[in-house]
């Protein structure tokens, strides 16, 4: 089925007519390590393993990161947008990893329902495995790459509808271009920012699309017996109006919640009140997938901790308008994960990606630091964004020039006293 969806009905299965980027790397040691894990009774049917879940989302979020990169006016500080954008590339990743695990077990007894040597089911499972983390994956790179430099062009047209307000359908740079989207652009389709058409159609509703969009100021054009044509499955929305790189309508997503891993190990009660509650398929909002993924809260913690110290402890940020090098140290961890905040668990999950939050964030100034503790000279301020409210980066500068992350507040107190860059 991804076959088909992703290059055709005419494809081969070795995936050499996929550009092989070389951004695309997959950490081998990661999937041997899971594919033990198979083997030795993991259970995939309820569980996401964390090695691989990390590895997936790993390359999809580069693949997103190249996107905006390419935009021509990137979204600065619009930190909602980012964070939307990285969940959903966990949720899809999630679900890739719950699929291809399942796909490896069912593959693990012979006819006679015993266990496989070891070999024997590693050859068996090999086109599972190529596939999943080798052409798919730089697929779904590819297209993570092409729909968020289509989701910050959006926000960009968003941004200037006032002075213009339609959009233009552009040839395609892809040497051999598909006919659904041809007409579009040999027609020169335009129409307004507003019109419901872009919600499903447009640049990169197709898999390995290379059309775009141009805003201009020039009449409507569009024929009245236009019948457009449907969306690929997995790219039915609009990337940059819900920030979802892939819809859930995706192979990998389960029809409905009754079929879906998450729902299933929520637990009777919850089953219960979601069905109470006529509770309806929105996989990226969804509290069951994320109570799977990041756990209890305090285990979440416990979680955010151990990552940020295997992957942050003892590395350096940046800002463009601030001197010097900030230090993430053990004690930022601890702070930042202790400290009280209206979004709570938001707050802790923002901490894995600080260096970008801090990169988008807004550079205030500093003031003097009134702790009793000795070393301590000023306290730099950065403004961010957790669901839309304010909030601000700690950062500690001490007597010997050392600046380090502290922590994060969302009490406006914290300004008081503050001098301006």
């Amino acid at each position: 089925m991804i076959d088909t969806l992703y290059y055709g009905d005419h494809h081969c299965n070795c995936g050499h007519h996929i550009q092989n980027n070389a951004s695309v790397q997959f950490d081998a040691d990661v999937l041997s390590a899971f594919m033990h894990k198979v083997y030795n009774g993991f259970d995939t049917s309820k569980e996401v393993d964390a090695a691989l879940w990390h590895e997936v989302q790993r390359i999809i979020n580069e693949g997103t990161v190249e996107g905006l990169a390419q935009a021509k006016t990137p979204p600065s500080h619009d930190t909602m947008f980012y964070r939307e954008l990285r969940h959903s590339n966990e949720v899809f990743s999630a679900f890739k990893v719950h699929t291809m695990g399942v796909e490896m077990a069912a593959k693990l007894l012979d006819r006679d329902g015993n266990l496989k040597p070891f070999d024997k089911w590693l050859h068996d499972v090999s086109g599972i495995t190529s596939h999943q983390v080798g052409s798919w994956l730089r697929t779904e790179y590819d297209m993570a790459v092409i729909r968020a430099h289509a989701a910050a062009d959006w926000r960009e047209f968003e941004r200037n509808k006032d002075i213009l307000p339609n959009l233009r359908w552009m040839p395609t740079t892809s040497p051999e271009p598909e006919s659904s989207h041809r007409r579009y652009w040999q027609m020169k389709l335009t129409l307004p920012i507003d019109d419901p058409f872009w919600n499903e159609h447009h640049p990169g509703d197709r898999w390995n699309c290379k059309c775009s969009l141009e805003a201009t100021d020039e009449p409507v054009n569009s024929p009245d017996d236009l019948e457009p044509a449907a969306p690929h499955r997995g790219l039915e929305n609009n990337p940059g109006k819900d920030g979802h790189t892939f819809s859930d309508r995706h192979p990998y997503f389960p029809d409905k919640c009754s079929q879906c891993f998450a729902y299933r190990k929520s637990g009777f009660r919850n089953r219960l009140k979601a069905w109470f509650t006529n509770r309806q398929k929105d996989c990226y909002n969804c509290p069951f997938i994320d109570g799977c993924l990041y756990g209890t809260e305090k285990g979440e913690i416990k979680n955010i901790k151990k990552a940020a110290r295997q992957t942050l402890q003892g590395s350096s940020l940046s800002h463009p308008d601030f001197n010097g090098m900030i230090t993430v140290s053990r004690r930022s961890i601890d702070e930042w994960t202790n400290q009280p905040h209206i979004h709570y668990a938001e707050k802790n999950r923002m901490l894995l990606y600080i260096d970008d939050v801090l990169k988008q964030s807004v550079y205030l100034g500093h003031k003097q630091d009134c702790s009793t503790k000795p070393g301590s000279k000023w306290v730099h301020l950065f403004e961010t964004k957790i669901q839309g409210d304010r909030s601000w980066i700690v950062v500690k500068e001490y007597q010997d020039g050392t600046k380090i992350l502290y922590s994060i507040s969302d009490g406006e107190n914290i300004l008081i006293g503050l001098k301006e860059k």
